[in-house]
């Protein structure tokens, strides 16, 4: 069975850039986009109702409980069978190569958190590259295309969100860490060689010097990071534990 790396990055961290120009030129790896809206949407969007309401009318009607416990299983096992298909499919789709990196942004322009737990149980053969960048220096790439509202607090609250996700989960379980590496976008810059060895290492990859031929190809244009003090002061403190906990 092919290899699945997912490469899961919060918007404006380097992930295209990741990907399209570094993995993707090794000659072992096929690059793609893992697009299944299960691994986004939770059971309760998919029940698509008020399930506050729902609990309060069971406590009145004991036999509805029974129902919606019947519900939320049934989707559950569906979700479950659906993602594991899914990537058995796209190993079978992909032909000649023997690592398939697909990537998942984690939400742009709106916080969209991906299903970590769902997607480490589709498949024993997948991994996953968690990618990370510092809000403070990715804020002007969100003010320069009015995602979020420009809005430092938003933009924050995002960043600590999704990545709080991912940390906790792989800390909470520890039986999956020669599955996922976590990667720093500004490692990638400072270091571009020896952080790139890394990723081949966990991937089960040799490296190959064509890899590192493209990294002046930026996804994106904006490596401006000087922001103003005051915008830089909110971010500091809505996610200054968050960015403790990945060295910023």
């Amino acid at each position: 069975m092919k290899q699945l790396i997912a490469v899961v990055w919060w918007p404006h961290s380097g992930g295209r850039w990741l990907c399209r120009s570094i993995l993707k030129k090794h000659s072992q790896v096929h690059e793609t986009v893992f697009t299944n809206p299960i691994l986004y949407y939770s059971t309760d969007m998919l029940m698509e109702t008020d399930i506050t309401a729902q609990v309060h009318k069971a406590r009145s009607l004991p036999e509805l409980k029974g129902h919606l416990d019947a519900l939320v299983t049934s989707i559950d096992h569906g979700r479950k069978e659906t993602a594991k298909k899914y990537f058995e499919l796209i190993s079978q789709y992909e032909v000649g190569e023997n690592t398939i990196v697909g990537e998942i942004c984690m939400g742009s322009p709106i916080p969209r958190q991906i299903d970590i737990d769902l997607l480490m149980n589709a498949g024993e053969n997948i991994k996953v590259i968690h990618l990370v960048r510092s809000p403070l220096t990715s804020f002007n790439s969100f003010a320069k295309r009015h995602e979020m509202d420009s809005d430092p607090v938003k933009i924050a609250g995002s960043w600590v969100t999704l990545n709080y996700s991912m940390r906790s989960y792989f800390k909470q379980h520890p039986e999956l860490a020669d599955r996922y590496q976590c990667v720093k976008y500004e490692d990638l810059l400072s270091s571009p060689e020896e952080t790139v060895k890394s990723i081949c290492e966990f991937a089960g990859l040799d490296f190959e010097e064509g890899m590192l031929d493209s990294l002046k190809e930026r996804w994106g244009r904006s490596t401006k990071s000087e922001i103003d003090k005051e915008i830089g002061d909110v971010i500091k403190d809505i996610a200054k534990p968050e960015l403790d906990n990945y060295g910023y």
